[in-house]
């Protein structure tokens, strides 16, 4: 078996485990929750022999000063696509900090509001509210 071979095989049974296991979180007291506010969903092939990484979806709640999620530690892959959808009750300003410039995402009180970027390069960056000053998720990039 080639090396692009061996990466995607593993690279497709990564995938099928973050599906099989991300449905469902736990509380701290170790009582299950019931579905996240993070979904993955298919990304279509373009073509290469190499598997690209499904989309990552993150539903994002702002209300009432508060956050969700709030710190969720979250596993994803160097150029996996990273898409916020993030409803708020005040204008705010979401900030994935991915190095370099990062990316920023402008929020209007009460629209809906849609945004996506690719993550860049290894390591773990945080997602925050900016005007709330916290952290909404801490994406963990490998």
């Amino acid at each position: 078996m080639r090396f692009h071979d061996r990466a995607a095989a593993r690279l497709a049974v990564t995938a099928a485990l973050c599906l099989a296991l991300g449905a469902c979180t736990t509380s701290p007291t170790g009582e299950a929750t019931g579905p996240s506010s993070v979904a993955v969903s298919s990304a279509p092939a373009s073509g290469s022999s190499i598997a690209t990484p499904a989309a990552l979806t993150i539903n994002i709640k702002i209300a009432n000063g508060k956050v969700d999620p709030n710190g969720k530690k979250i596993d994803a892959s160097v150029g996996q696509e990273v898409i916020l959808q993030v409803t708020s009750d005040m204008d705010d300003e979401i900030h994935a900090h991915t190095g370099g410039a990062g990316y920023e995402l402008e929020v209007k009180a009460n629209e809906p509001t849609t945004g996506t970027f690719t993550l860049p390069a290894p390591g773990s960056f945080e997602v925050e509210s900016h005007h709330l000053e916290k952290i909404i998720v801490i994406l963990n990039v490998r």
